[in-house]
C-alpha cells in the first residue's frame, strides 16, 4: 500500500484583469459550492475558503491575461476545456442541483450538465461556467451509473 506523502492541494490561484468585476462574479458563484470569503490580503487579491482549500483571485500587474472565449464543447468528456478549475461533487444529483442553483443566480453555463461514458462502467457528468476573464470552472462527478 502506498504511503501518504503528506502533501495535499492547498490553494489555487486565478489571474484576472479586473478585481471588482471578478468579485461580483466569485462572491455569487463560490458560495453555491460552499466557499466563504477570506479576509483580503491587499487591494490586488481576493480569497475564498472551503475547509483547508483556498482559491485566490489576483489582478494582473501588469495585465497578462489574454484568454479567448473558450470553445463551447458538446460535453465535458469528448471535447474538454483543458485549462479549467474542477470542483468534484458527490453525485450526479448534486451536479444537477448546483447547476440549477447557479442558473437561479443568473449564471449561464458554457455547457449544461452532460453525462458521458468515460470508460468501462464509469460515467463522467459535468457542467462548466466561466468568469469575466474566461477562467473556466467545471462541476463534475464520476459514477457507475
Amino acid at each position: 500500500m502506498p504511503r501518504s506523502s503528506g502533501v495535499r492541494l492547498g490553494h489555487v490561484n486565478l489571474e484576472v484583469t479586473d478585481l471588482r468585476r471578478a468579485r461580483r462574479f466569485y462572491d455569487r458563484f463560490l458560495p453555491v459550492l460552499g466557499f466563504t470569503p477570506a479576509r483580503p490580503v491587499d487591494p490586488f487579491w481576493l480569497g475564498y475558503r472551503h475547509g483547508r482549500l483556498a482559491i485566490w483571485v489576483t489582478v494582473s500587474r501588469p495585465r497578462r491575461v489574454r484568454r479567448l472565449l473558450p470553445h463551447v464543447p458538446t460535453d465535458g468528456v469528448r471535447d474538454p476545456i483543458s485549462d479549467h478549475l474542477g470542483f468534484h461533487a458527490p453525485s450526479v444529483k448534486r451536479v444537477r442541483e448546483l447547476e440549477a442553483a447557479l442558473r437561479r443566480r443568473g449564471f449561464r453555463p458554457v455547457y449544461a450538465t452532460a453525462k458521458q461514458r468515460a470508460h468501462g462502467p464509469t460515467w463522467y457528468t459535468s457542467n462548466a461556467w466561466r468568469d469575466p476573464d474566461n477562467n473556466v470552472l467545471e462541476i463534475y462527478t464520476v459514477s457507475r451509473r
